[in-house]
Formats: C-alpha cells, sequence, structure tokens
C-alpha cells in the first residue's frame, strides 16, 4: 500500500480526490470465446441447470454453500427465483457457447459502490462446468465486468476455510490471501472460519494479461491447455521485470534497505525480536567465516525488492552441506512479480555451486499464498517441524 504523510507526520492513505462511486451491474450479457454470462432469468436457465446438476454423483458439492442441496425440481427452481429478482447478490448464469445450456451460476454479493468492493460468491458450478476451460472464462468475463465496466477497485473471494478447493481456486485465478476470519459465520448449524482474499485494481492489469494468455487459441487446443494459467501469469510478470531485475549478495551499503524489508518480515510473523539479534544477524550475514549467506533483488533503480537468508549446515545423511534457507521476503510492492521465484532460483544455484546436495525451507501452515508458490518449485517433503522450547 502507498502512503502519505499528513501535517503530524503520520502515514496516512493516499488521497482519492476524484473518486466516484461505481455502478452497479445491471442485466446484461457478457460474450467470451468459450461461454457467456446472462443474466440469471428462470424460464431461460433452469430447466437447463436443473438437468445439469443431476449429473453429480452425490451432494457433496453443496457442503460449503449456505444453500442447497435440493432434493427436488420445484425447491431447485423456487431457489433460482429468489436468485434472479435480487440485486445482492446479482447472479448470472454460465452458458456454454457450443451447448447453448447453462451449466453454473454465480453472483457479485456485498457490493459497495461508495467504497469500491465487490465479491464474487455463490459460486455453483454443476459438474459439467467444474474444471472446465468456460468455468476459467467465466471468472474472467465477470472480473473483467467489475474493474473495467463497473469501475471496481477491489474484488474479493471468500469461502469456509476448510474448503480446500475454493482456496486452490483463488489463488490459481490470480486472488491474494489476507488472512483468516475466526467464528465469522454460522451456517448448516455448523461454525465457520472464513478465508479472505482479494484482486485489487492495480493487480488487474497483470492478471487480467495472464487470462488472456491463457485463454488464447494458442493455449487451450481442443478444450486442453499447453501452459498453466498461474504460469503464464508469473511469467507474465517476470517478463517485463526480469530484464531489470538485479540478484547479487548483500553488501554493507545495503543496511538500511535491508532494515526496512527485515522488519516488514518481522511483523508479518508478528515477531518482536530484539533490536540486538537483527544487528547480529546483519553483521554474520557480511562474515565470510559464517555459514549464513544473504542475497537480495533490487529493481534498476537500485531498490531492493526482497531478500533471502539461507544457512549450510553439516548432516548425518550426507557427506556434502545442506543448504537451509531460512528467511524469504519480498516487499508488499513487489509481489506477484517473480521477485520470490527469483531468489529461491539464486540460492539453488549458488547451492549447487558450493556442492550442497540439498536445499530445503519451511513456511507457516496459514502462509498459503506462499505455498502456492512453493507447490510450483519445489516438493513437500511430508516431515511435520516440532518444537520444544530451550
Amino acid at each position: 500500500m502507498s502512503l502519505a504523510l499528513n501535517e503530524f507526520q503520520q502515514p496516512i492513505g493516499l488521497p482519492l480526490p476524484n473518486w466516484q462511486p461505481c455502478d452497479l451491474p445491471q442485466r446484461v450479457t457478457l460474450e467470451g470465446r468459450y461461454c457467456r454470462l446472462e443474466a440469471l432469468d428462470v424460464a431461460r436457465h433452469g430447466s437447463a441447470l436443473w438437468e445439469a446438476w443431476q449429473q453429480a454423483p452425490d451432494n457433496s458439492g453443496w457442503t460449503y454453500l449456505s444453500i442447497g442441496p435440493f432434493s427436488t425440481r420445484e425447491a431447485f427452481i423456487e431457489y433460482l427465483h429468489q436468485a434472479a429478482s435480487s440485486q445482492d447478490p446479482f447472479h448470472f448464469a454460465v452458458v456454454d457457447n457450443n451447448s447453448g445450456l447453462a451449466t453454473g451460476t454465480f453472483s457479485l454479493m456485498r457490493i459497495d459502490p461508495n467504497n469500491g468492493t465487490v465479491e464474487a460468491g455463490f459460486v455453483i458450478f454443476s459438474p459439467l462446468l467444474q474444471r472446465t476451460v468456460q468455468a476459467t472464462e467465466a471468472h474472467f468475463l465477470l472480473m473483467k465486468y467489475a474493474f473495467e465496466t463497473l469501475g471496481f477497485r477491489r474484488y474479493e473471494w471468500k469461502c469456509d476455510s476448510l474448503n480446500a478447493p475454493s482456496r486452490r481456486a483463488a489463488l490459481r485465478l490470480g486472488f491474494r490471501y489476507e488472512g483468516l476470519f475466526r467464528n465469522a459465520v454460522i451456517y448448516k448449524q455448523r461454525t465457520r472460519d472464513t478465508a479472505w482474499f482479494s484482486i485489487i485494481a492495480d493487480e488487474w492489469p497483470r492478471i487480467k494479461a495472464g487470462f488472456e494468455a491463457w485463454l488464447s487459441v494458442d493455449n487451450i487446443v481442443q478444450g486442453i491447455q499447453k501452459v498453466g494459467l498461474a504460469k503464464l501469469r508469473d511469467t507474465g510478470g517476470q517478463t517485463a521485470s526480469h530484464r531489470s531485475l538485479t540478484l547479487r549478495a548483500l553488501t554493507a551499503e545495503d543496511l538500511q534497505q535491508w532494515t526496512i524489508l527485515w522488519q516488514g518480515y518481522l511483523t508479518f510473523y508478528e515477531s518482536d525480536l530484539p533490536a540486538s539479534v537483527s544487528a547480529l544477524t546483519w553483521e554474520r550475514l557480511g562474515d565470510p567465516s559464517e555459514p549464513i549467506r544473504g542475497i537480495a533483488a533490487f529493481d534498476e533503480k537500485g531498490v531492493m525488492l526482497g531478500f533471502t537468508h539461507f544457512i549450510y549446515h553439516r548432516s548425518s545423511w550426507s557427506a556434502t552441506h545442506y543448504c537451509y534457507l531460512e528467511d524469504l521476503f519480498t516487499a508488499p510492492d513487489a509481489r506477484g512479480k517473480g521477485v520470490a521465484r527469483a531468489l529461491i532460483e539464486a540460492v539453488r544455484v549458488q547451492a549447487m555451486a558450493d556442492n550442497c546436495s540439498r536445499l530445503y525451507w519451511h513456511t507457516h501452515e496459514n502462509n498459503i499464498l506462499a505455498q502456492a508458490l512453493y507447490e510450483r518449485v519445489a516438493t513437500q517433503s511430508g516431515f511435520i517441524q516440532y518444537r520444544k522450547g530451550l
């Protein structure tokens, strides 16, 4: 987040003197290559949606939804009537361009035009739509409508924290994990912790470019992708940033910039580390006799975008050293641009040059944004870490 200072030298958000409330969603049709979104209409979509849900082998698709399952067609159609008449949530049907039939619905909800925030919710995709090109394009079309036509500046995704497929989908689509709201909801006579994700307007151009590359005829051949969405999105960010990204070992001249990012790293993990320990860490990073090393990433202006610390140590399982990547942090404004991936690769290259036989690291179980990257560049070991105070 960018900041300004007020007359008391307190940090405040940047001014938005020209901000105007966003437009509200309308009963429009949003056209795509593989599907289209139509404002939900029971007469036009009801029968097809009911038939699509009859393809489900069981009711597990309704577990994490506040409505359903529906045992009769009448009950399902009654729900659709209620949904179609609602202005918030505002429901759309996803229509397959090949068959012309509706295969799922979702909505824009918690619509706040004054603050420019909106949520994608009530994602009710039948088995005919789940894990298809049409499903991905549907999300792209709704995002594009929210950001570019209606003018929203924040697009949210929320789900039950136990709904692993929804969490994975949010990250794949480009959302950033923001945190866990504990005991946030009661539904179906059970409690729910809610995981929050978002995309903001500043991130939209990069995310849009990833969608457009993924949905292109060059990437989708007979309904099968050549390159994954997340990889295309990340590659797009790296293509722009790597031309000006410099990775090198930390030096004494980097102390001021490192200190700022180091404090951000400690804040992220809610750690109140004594200043003396931070000073000792910096001293060790500059001492060639110490086993700890540091690499940082810089932009073309010499601004530090992120850093990593790694430690060489002996192992009872190997004749050569292991490399433990202990710290990895990217400045908030530089996230999603390939910096963390580049830092990990730099450590890998250095560890190989120093004849290490293993590179490994761990992260907090709730840091699912980092896990989304780690799943693409490494493999889980299956081991669980335990600690005991000394």
